[in-house]
């Protein structure tokens, strides 16, 4: 059994905790000079033959991809620019991020994307959720949620509080059947290769196969990419249950990623 964000599920092929691999491609090459820190670039950047999308709006991802050391487990005081960047730009894990770099990625429309210089098959890809999208699935907020003061994550004692997530029109608390979705989609020049669905959380009742799962993920995992085939291009996007009355996802469309491994 392995712990989720104080629940439990099975270990089983399509959920496993891991750590990287020794042959993972993990970004260690993005140095990022400063501890707790991100990079967004300009123009997108490149790793091991790897391509990935930016799209920058001023000083902000607006889509794609940018890469992080930031592990915050806190709810944030203040809904300013650099507060903000310490949750959206964060891994949520229960211990401090231990993997160095590694990507965060805005899902808006189909700018999240990378390409390969090579076609080649992936195994899989490690996966996990923002800071800002777990405390927004696992709390909700004052806009979308009872209020009721509970502890802050990271700061168990003291103080008390009603915390916000600082989204537009707030989030729900995520219960019975709720659910936040990744799905790949592999390319292979301009033909459709695939699609690989992973849930980066799953509450009792969605998962048609295993409905006793109740889960936020709360570590990287694995996200097998094997059904895509051979690629050379991969978009993601993101789903959530928390939708707004004109179906619009309120959960914090960001999710991490690390550890690529490819098919030998």
């Amino acid at each position: 059994m392995i712990g989720l964000g104080g629940l439990f599920v099975s270990c089983s092929d399509d959920i496993d905790l891991l750590v990287p691999h020794a042959t993972n491609i993990t970004f260690a090459e993005l140095e990022i000079p400063t501890r707790f820190s991100h990079i967004i670039p300009d123009g997108g950047f490149t790793a091991s033959g790897i391509k990935f999308n930016t799209v920058k709006s001023g000083s902000q991802l607006a889509g794609g991809f940018c890469y992080s050391n930031r592990s915050n487990r806190s709810f944030v005081w203040n809904n300013d620019e650099v507060s903000m960047d310490s949750i959206r730009y964060s891994v949520w894990s229960t211990r401090p991020n231990t993997t160095g770099t590694y990507l965060v990625c805005h899902v808006n429309n189909d700018d999240a994307f990378f390409t390969l210089d090579t076609p080649k098959k992936i195994d899989y890809i490690l996966v996990s959720n923002t800071t800002w999208a777990y405390l927004a699935m696992a709390y909700g907020d004052t806009y979308g949620t009872e209020e009721k003061p509970v502890a802050n994550p990271n700061v168990p004692s003291k103080p008390m509080g009603v915390w916000h997530s600082y989204v537009d029109g707030g989030v729900t608390k995520f219960a019975k059947g709720d659910y936040f979705t990744v799905t790949a989609v592999g390319y292979l020049g301009s033909t459709k290769t695939g699609s690989v669905n992973f849930d980066l959380a799953c509450m009792s009742g969605h998962n048609a196969e295993n409905p006793a799962w109740s889960y936020f993920v709360t570590d990287w995992m694995k996200m097998d990419l094997n059904a895509l085939g051979t690629v050379d291009k991969v978009v993601f996007y993101l789903d959530s249950s928390d939708k707004d009355e004109n179906g619009r996802m309120r959960t914090p469309a960001w999710f991490c990623l690390d550890g690529f491994q490819f098919a030998d």
